[in-house]
């Protein structure tokens, strides 16, 4: 007994204790999750772009470019979240071996994570939204300067509050309200990029189905394959939008934010996954109505009675395409500009 007492290291740990070790394995939990959702759907997007095209233009590279880097990100956020919590599990032992080496190695980490690893990541987020509205208005500068504003708005909100951070972080003494001002500085600026952004892709998106309704009208109930599009990102930057104010006003608000990077890098691969797919069905509809299109041709070539008769099979085949035509007329220019 006596030996067991003297290799005794550790006294039984408090409750305080107890729900700090369960609160960082739940972040560190979330956290990696996130990164295998975006290594495995990255892989996807990869797998689906390849096998459908052999030619990219340069917004799609620039895309694809910047998503890398908000995994890579992602990945480093992940990386110092876990070394931040085994650097301060020490703490709650039994004599601490040096507690001024610990309290540094917190500050360094805490240096790195809050600038390249979460603002970059979010700053990136918020340009990708901003990009996609930006084509949409090719001649508007009204919508080009609201839009320029918002985004230095928003590196702005995000490089003080990071100063501020880093500040606080080498003088933990300073008296601050983080709460208040991380809302104010850095949260409400990315909001309300996103809310400017979404809003400019909804009103193209309105704009958009009105031309369709009132130039195809006698073509029945048309949906187009840009207007599918642009509700996808509508309602997308929705739910973007819906996330930032659940991550501002939700009570355990360093889960959620911890969980933040994760999913603000799988918002644009979610994108491009479902306009990947919605592209694929959109081919595999048009060649079944070609190859529909072409069995009638040759059918009513080979089988018809008279020219009259001909022309007639003729025209009702040539009807949908017409629409199709128009469709492409007035909104397939649109397709080619959205950097998805």
């Amino acid at each position: 007994m006596s030996t067991l007492k003297t290799q005794q290291q550790s006294l039984p740990l408090r409750d305080s204790d107890l729900i700090a070790i369960k609160g960082w394995m739940l972040e560190v939990s979330v956290s990696w999750l996130l990164c295998g959702m975006n290594a495995a759907l990255i892989l996807t997007v990869i797998y689906a772009v390849l096998s459908q095209q052999k030619h990219y233009s340069k917004p799609q590279l620039t895309l694809f470019v910047l998503v890398a880097l908000m995994f890579i990100f992602t990945i480093g956020d992940g990386v110092a979240q876990t070394l931040f919590i085994l650097i301060q599990l020490p703490e709650i032992g039994y004599g601490v071996p040096n507690i001024a080496k610990i309290g540094r190695q917190m500050t360094d980490l805490e240096i790195v994570e809050v600038m390249p690893c979460e603002r970059l990541n979010y700053l990136i987020g918020d340009g990708i939204v901003v990009w996609r509205a930006w084509v949409l208005f090719p001649g508007n500068r009204f919508a080009k300067g609201v839009l320029t504003m918002a985004m230095i708005i928003s590196c702005a909100g995000a490089g003080v509050d990071a100063g501020i951070n880093i500040i606080q972080a080498l003088q933990p003494d300073l008296p601050l309200d983080n709460d208040r001002r991380q809302g104010l500085i850095y949260v409400l600026p990315l909001l309300g990029t996103n809310i400017i952004a979404t809003g400019f892709i909804g009103y193209k998106a309105w704009s958009h189905h009105q031309d369709i309704r009132k130039n195809l009208s006698h073509c029945g109930n048309t949906v187009s394959q840009v207007q599918k599009i642009l509700v996808l990102l509508v309602e997308s930057g929705i739910l973007y939008c819906v996330l930032w104010v659940g991550a501002a006003t939700t009570a355990p608000f360093s889960i959620f934010a911890n969980a933040l990077p994760g999913l603000t890098s799988l918002y644009p691969i979610l994108i491009i996954l479902a306009v990947t797919v919605q592209k694929a069905e959109a081919k595999n509809k048009s060649a079944n109505e070609m190859s529909l299109s072409q069995s009638i041709r040759f059918t009513s070539a080979r089988f018809a009675a008279s020219q009259a008769e001909e022309s007639q099979a003729e025209s009702q085949v040539r009807e949908p395409s017409w629409c199709e035509a128009n469709q492409k007329e007035f909104g397939g220019e649109e397709i080619q500009e959205v950097p998805i």
